[in-house]
């Protein structure tokens, strides 16, 4: 008597629940399984954190079209309206006017150049044909008074003081186109200087040399050197004598 009857039963029970429990986490490690299995199958395009919190990674794809949708979508800097660019065809369209303008200068300057060349050669250079002063100078506007003639008129050339018979040159190269000894009007100056030498220099100039003595060392038709002889002063000049306005050379330089 007194047997325990549950102690067979105990031993059978934990064996049978042992092999219970095991079964129950089978099933358990096994429907775990099947959930993360079947949940990493399909992409998930949200993003979250893990244990270590840093995002899940998206799929290489998802990563390349993300890129693509923030460089198409991402912010852009205000635009500015900048001032349109200068046609390329502009700067020869201005060229033109320039060169037009520089050709009009250039030819300008070369007008300028022919202009300052001809005066240059219209400038007639001349030597002193006796050496003194000026006892009358050059006036065909204003009046002087003539103490030979007695009377006021204009003086058309310069009178140079100098001794009778001084020597007389030519002022410049030219031509002997008239010798005058007796008183005329002479390219329409008055009557009344004496024996006059003319010599013609081109370009329509002409010297005249006038109250010379009758020694005339030219003739016409000779052709004189800037500086050669052709007469001395004398005293033939009625409008100009020499014993009232003293011994002289009237000397002028006529343009035709």
């Amino acid at each position: 008597m007194g047997k325990n009857i549950f102690k067979k039963s105990s031993k059978g029970f934990d064996k049978d629940a042992f092999y219970v429990l095991l079964f129950v986490c089978l099933c358990i490690v096994a429907v775990t399984a099947v959930y993360f299995t079947t949940g990493k199958s399909k992409p998930q395009k949200k993003v979250g954190l893990d244990a270590s919190g840093v995002e899940d990674q998206l799929p290489p794809e998802n990563n390349v079209d993300m890129v693509e949708e923030y460089e198409t979508k991402k912010p852009t800097a205000p635009v500015i309206n900048q001032p349109p660019a200068i046609p390329s065809n502009t700067k020869s369209e201005k060229s033109a006017p320039e060169t037009k303008k520089e050709t009009a200068q250039k030819n300008s300057d070369t007008k300028k150049t022919q202009v300052t060349e001809a005066n240059a050669k219209s400038i007639f250079k001349i030597s002193k044909p006796v050496e003194g002063q000026i006892a009358k100078d050059y006036d065909n506007e204003r009046l002087q008074y003539s103490q030979a003639m007695q009377q006021w008129e204009t003086h058309e050339g310069i009178d140079i003081s100098c001794d009778i018979g001084t020597e007389v040159k030519a002022a410049a190269e030219g031509k002997v186109v008239d010798i005058l000894k007796e008183d005329a009007v002479l390219h329409n100056l008055k009557a009344g200087y004496g024996i006059t030498v003319v010599v013609d220099h081109g370009n329509g100039m002409r010297t005249i040399y006038s109250n010379l003595s009758d020694d005339v060392k030219v003739k016409t038709g000779d052709t004189v050197k800037q500086g050669q002889v052709i007469g001395t002063v004398g005293d033939s000049a009625i409008r100009e004598a020499v014993s009232i306005e003293g011994s002289h050379l009237h000397f002028a330089v006529l343009k035709k």
